[in-house]
């Protein structure tokens, strides 16, 4: 099957977007806002944790070498959210330099977009909030404009509707001017291409003892969409001069996991039912 669905795809013409540039997006969580983990992460009920989105430039055979991130569009979920769960409070509207700022610094209990990628921001009247909403039988927290209610990739495909929810421009956009545009009392340019921090978030489990786990994602369908080749990409600098983001490359998101478990003894349990799940899956 893997061998037809190649052939197809070479015979339609993509296989250059199946070679092409990746962007990784890790998310990891913590409880102190110093350690971090990818994977599964066990919890007791009421437990506060910190939520982290990073990316990462993947050449994936091609020879495209950028300076540092430009952009990408997207919406943070967290699954099998309650209304007992509370989101931490974030800078929800404006840019790097508005007041107040539309972005925070790495900090720990510093939620929101990162400097300098807040370089662009909704306004006060339109700003970023969690929709608590369910799909397929799931309820969802998602992080987004007030004003785009739609579930991810929902909506009017084409006109001004798409932004609400079919073309992703209604995320939380993660933007970076070039050195050129950056003006006095700007965040300097921030350069590189690996494990670049954009955004974090703070929630706080509900003291519901009943064992759930909440998946930390970012579909890619409420992600930027390139309206020439319909694939969700996000832009990176060619040099930090460069007055866009030219590389572009397909995103793929590496989920976290957050399990809630009703007391401290069933770590243990738990985790050695994980462990014993992972060998016999070799």
């Amino acid at each position: 099957m893997k061998n037809l669905i190649a052939s197809i795809v070479v015979a339609a013409g993509l296989a250059s977007v199946a070679a092409g540039q990746i962007t990784r997006m890790d998310v990891e969580t913590s409880v102190n806002g110093t350690t971090w983990t990818s994977g599964t992460r066990l919890v007791n009920p009421g437990t506060a944790v910190q939520v982290r989105y990073r990316v990462s430039f993947i050449a994936n055979g091609t020879t495209a070498v950028p300076t540092g991130f430009h952009s990408l569009s997207f919406q943070p979920t967290f699954s099998n959210w309650t209304n007992a769960d509370t989101l931490a409070p974030f800078a929800v509207s404006g840019n790097n330099i508005s007041t107040p700022a539309g972005s925070v610094t790495d900090a720990s209990g510093a939620f929101g977009r990162i400097s300098p990628f807040a370089a662009t921001g909704t306004q006060t009247t339109d700003p970023y909030r969690g929709h608590v909403q369910t799909d397929s039988g799931t309820t969802y927290l998602r992080i987004a404009r007030n004003t785009i209610t739609n579930w991810v990739g929902n909506g009017p495909t084409t006109t001004t509707g798409a932004a609400n929810n079919f073309n992703g421009s209604g995320g939380l956009p993660l933007v970076q001017k070039n050195i050129n545009q950056i003006a006095v009392g700007e965040p300097a340019f921030a350069p590189g291409i690996t494990n670049i921090l954009l955004a974090k978030f703070g929630f706080t489990l509900s003291a519901d003892s009943t064992v759930r786990t909440l998946t930390i994602s970012a579909p890619t369908l409420g992600m930027t969409r390139t309206t020439a080749t319909g694939l969700r990409e996000a832009s990176w600098f060619e040099s930090a001069q460069a007055s866009f983001g030219a590389i572009k490359g397909v995103v793929e998101v590496v989920d976290a996991q957050v399990q809630v478990i009703p007391a401290p003894g069933a770590l243990c349990l738990v985790g050695a039912g994980g462990l014993v799940a992972l060998r016999r899956r070799r």
